[in-house]
């Protein structure tokens, strides 16, 4: 029986596929990174807490992972409504064009609204809503309250505060105590209380009201007013570090 023929070929032919080490490594590196951007678009993102305003819920540099994704699949060319980027850093071609694009919060909107006492991540406003005052009448009570809205610190900046009122709730704070609708709330998460009196304001309609957990020292909806829908970025959902105090963020 005859041997099957091995075709030889020459050494200097064979053409080594092999990447070198610097390549693999940019290369994994440049695929994370995408990785990153498309994780951090979409679905999860993670976030530095820069002042005390949620004490004692979260703390000065403390990092804290938000679900992006809960309240519907985010459009990441909405980012443009506050500072002109795709993804963070590239110029969004679609700023302000008559195409649409940027207009929309979600790609894909869920029915799932944000609800009371969630802790929230969400863009400053740029101006107040309904403009510098809000004026609201008790008809029942005979009071009409007219209340003075500031510009926030750092518009279009990521804030994080607990959710308090909802569309259409009117909100008052008598010696600290909040009263949604003429009743009191039941906070039963850990707070720090103050002595301020607020409103009463009623919740423009798609907008909520935030506040921070570390009362008197807080700059929130009672200083520079409502929250538009559309400025929500998601919700926080787990204390990242530091590592002795990673939990649920309930």
């Amino acid at each position: 029986m005859s041997e099957p023929l091995i075709e030889q070929v020459p050494p200097e032919l064979v053409q080594n596929k092999k990447k070198g080490p610097i390549a693999e490594t940019v290369e994994t590196l440049v695929v994370a990174l995408l990785m990153a951007l498309f994780i951090r678009a979409f679905f999860f993102s993670v976030f530095y807490i820069p002042s005390g305003s949620m004490i004692p819920t979260l703390l000065i540099k403390d990092r804290l992972i938000v679900n992006k994704m809960i309240f519907g699949l985010p459009n990441p060319l909405q980012e443009a409504t506050f500072n002109q980027k795709i993804l963070f850093f590239i110029p969004n071609p679609f700023f302000k064009s008559d195409w649409g694009i940027c207009t929309h919060k979600y790609l894909i909107p869920f029915s799932r609204k944000p609800k009371r006492l969630e802790v929230i991540v969400f863009k400053a406003p740029l101006e107040n809503v309904g403009g510098a005052t809000a004026t609201y009448k008790d008809m029942r009570r005979g009071i009409l309250a007219t209340t003075r809205f500031f510009p926030s610190a750092k518009p279009g900046s990521d804030y994080i505060k607990r959710l308090i009122g909802l569309p259409g709730e009117v909100i008052e704070l008598k010696k600290g105590v909040i009263y949604i609708n003429s009743k009191k709330l039941d906070e039963t998460h850990t707070y720090y209380p103050d002595q301020a009196n607020f409103g009463p304001v009623q919740v423009p309609t798609s907008c909520y009201f935030m506040m921070g957990d570390n009362r008197a020292y807080s700059s929130d909806s009672r200083v520079w007013g409502f929250v538009p829908q559309e400025n929500i970025v998601g919700r926080a959902e787990v204390l990242l570090w530091p590592l002795n105090r990673i939990k649920l963020i309930r």
